[in-house]
């Protein structure tokens, strides 16, 4: 439910489901409540249930796809910047939250997606340069001593976007990215938290063609030591199922075919596949899927004082 009080302050309210095929009950339901306040022509406050997940379009090693689904409710704040020039998505957000005597920890994460349009057109060339950092938290000294060993995260992102337009149709993109890890404050070997690696980066540069609505990519990902808390456990030195587990060299070939067709005004159906090779062990690995989005508003009633 969604209610205007002026035509710059909006508020919505509702709930989250998540429920598996196979499964008697929901995984999740979550009630969902935010506040946005647009600030200026261009610029956007919104508080609460933030536009989270795939809204802050990170790149796949910073974020991966599955969080749609698995942690799609971000709770927080958000400033969203949006220009001829400049799409920008500065935000804050909890991912659990602590009180006294909690043993838990606090899990936290400030981000930042922007893409700086240096040149645009229908036809010919557009050049897009994308800017991402994130910060991931584990701390929180609400709990009884002795207390659990902080870490912080950083990863950044800075890439080119060079894409050629043929026709409204067709276009090719070429997209090299240069990704950075850095571990802020981490604990020592063998506490919790702690990561074999300290500092790292990665490269991954991919190749784009659509066609109306098909796409195909082509990627290629080299890294040393690198760590995402947050992006696809493929890209990552470090294994999420097996902690103790490191490679300190990642290559992969990545390949992706997409189609994305409105079969409605607000209805969009997408098929998806992926497929990551493993170039230092040799293994496949793949992915499908098959979605239907359905998006729409309907006007109630206008309430008169």
């Amino acid at each position: 439910m969604e209610y205007y009080f002026t035509p710059k302050i909006k508020v919505n309210a509702g709930v989250y489901l998540l429920k598996y095929s196979g499964r008697d009950k929901f995984t999740q339901v979550i009630p969902v409540f935010s506040v946005q306040y647009k600030m200026a022509k261009s610029l956007e406050l919104v508080m609460g249930n933030i536009y989270g997940t795939a809204n802050h379009q990170l790149a796949e090693p910073l974020f991966r796809f599955d969080r749609y689904f698995q942690h799609h409710i971000e709770y927080g704040f958000q400033f969203l910047l949006n220009t001829a020039k400049i799409h920008s998505d500065l935000w804050l957000s909890w991912e659990h939250y602590i009180m006294v005597g909690d043993t838990a920890q606090e899990h936290l994460m400030v981000g930042s997606s922007s893409i700086f349009k240096i040149m645009s057109g229908r036809k010919g060339f557009s050049l897009e340069v994308p800017l991402q950092f994130l910060v991931a938290h584990k701390g929180g000294q609400l709990a009884p001593p002795p207390h659990k060993p902080m870490s912080t995260i950083f990863n950044g992102l800075i890439g080119v976007k060079l894409t050629y337009r043929f026709n409204e149709k067709s276009n090719i993109a070429f997209e090299p990215q240069l990704l950075l890890y850095q571990g802020l404050y981490l604990p020592d070997s063998g506490e919790l938290n702690a990561r074999p690696f300290k500092s790292g980066w990665g490269s991954y540069t991919t190749v784009t063609y659509r066609y109306r609505w098909l796409h195909i990519m082509a990627g290629y990902w080299y890294a040393e030591r690198f760590t995402s808390p947050h992006g696809e456990y493929l890209f990552q030195s470090v294994s999420e199922i097996n902690p103790d587990f490191s490679q300190a060299k990642r290559k992969l070939l990545t390949t992706k075919v997409w189609i994305n067709k409105t079969i409605y005004h607000s209805i969009k159906l997408e098929a998806r596949f992926e497929s990551y090779y493993d170039l230092m062990s040799h293994k496949l690995d793949y992915s499908y899927g098959l979605y239907i989005v359905m998006n729409e508003s309907f006007f109630l009633t206008k309430y008169k004082r």
